[in-house]
């Protein structure tokens, strides 16, 4: 619980240096690449979305029924308690920091090495540096008890065993749906990058063996954000240059959401069809836009 809030209080900061640095380091072209960044990760999230209605509209109504919601709520809202907790609130909530880190970015470019910005540029670049050290020495060496201890509170209150009991076929048209869309997307990444997408192929099960740290970490966590640190990691192994993942990576955390996208819908159709609630494409897409 302590971790959790403490990795809450770090993530905006995190945000705030590597999404304003990874701008500002752009020699030329920051706005262009910044629009052309969001067009994409908004585009890419709204393919997501629809393509898991159908999917689980098509799919789903063969192995869920009403008599679901009672096995689920027996378990809903139970958890462990911690002996005591200590509230660490964020000093800038998420999208607050994406805000402030474009604001900085896309000023530092124009303004650097010009009469103003200097100054400011050292600053952000020192401040990065921190929270290099808080990730390699605070964050990343205990981010894997964080997510054990998120398995073990699921299987120690029952929840586990209830939601897979029910849901299980629900998780596994989700997870390959995601599979799915990932090769789609390094397919697509390295078509256009000139690069074979099949180098990083561990085996037939298990997509671009380099990003399965990044993918656990997701699934454990819950948390695009907690997930950067990882994903900074993953990106390098897989050839990104610094400057792109720099830029890319906090700053998509935030706004390339397909990946939640594809559960969230799923999820909410599965809701919708075990309390026999209506639901076609005319009311899912405003809710995925």
């Amino acid at each position: 619980g302590i971790f959790s809030n403490f990795l809450k209080f770090v993530i905006p900061m995190m945000i705030l240096a590597y999404v304003t640095m990874g701008i500002a380091d752009l020699t030329q072209g920051a706005g262009k690449l910044l629009l052309i960044t969001a067009l994409l990760a908004y585009g890419s999230t709204l393919i997501g979305g629809t393509f898991s209605f159908f999917v689980a509209d098509n799919l789903f109504p063969s192995f869920i029924s009403s008599n679901v919601t009672e096995q689920l709520s027996k378990v809903a809202g139970v958890t462990l308690e911690p002996f005591f907790s200590i509230s660490i609130p964020p000093i800038l909530d998420t999208i607050s920091a994406v805000v402030l880190a474009f604001i900085l970015g896309l000023s530092l470019s124009a303004l650097k090495g010009k009469t103003i910005g200097d100054t400011l540029y050292g600053t952000v670049k020192d401040f990065s540096g921190i929270i290099d050290a808080v990730l390699t020495h605070a964050i990343i060496p205990f981010l894997p008890l964080y997510v054990c201890g998120t398995f073990v509170d699921m299987t120690k209150s029952g929840k586990t065993f209830v939601i897979l009991g029910v849901l299980w076929k629900v998780f596994l048209v989700v997870i390959a749906m995601h599979f799915i869309l990932l090769f789609v997307q390094f397919m697509v990444a390295g078509t256009i990058g000139h690069k074979n997408p099949f180098m990083l192929i561990k085996n037939p099960f298990m997509l671009m063996k380099n990003q399965v740290p990044g993918y656990t970490t997701a699934l454990g966590t819950q948390s695009s954000a907690a997930t950067i640190p990882v994903n900074l990691e993953c990106a390098k192994a897989n050839g990104v240059s610094e400057q792109i993942r720099n830029f890319v990576i906090p700053l998509c955390a935030n706004i390339h959401m397909c990946g939640s996208m594809i559960t969230i819908t799923a999820c909410a159709t599965a809701v919708c069809l075990m309390n026999q609630i209506p639901i076609h494409l005319g009311t899912v897409v405003p809710f995925i836009m």
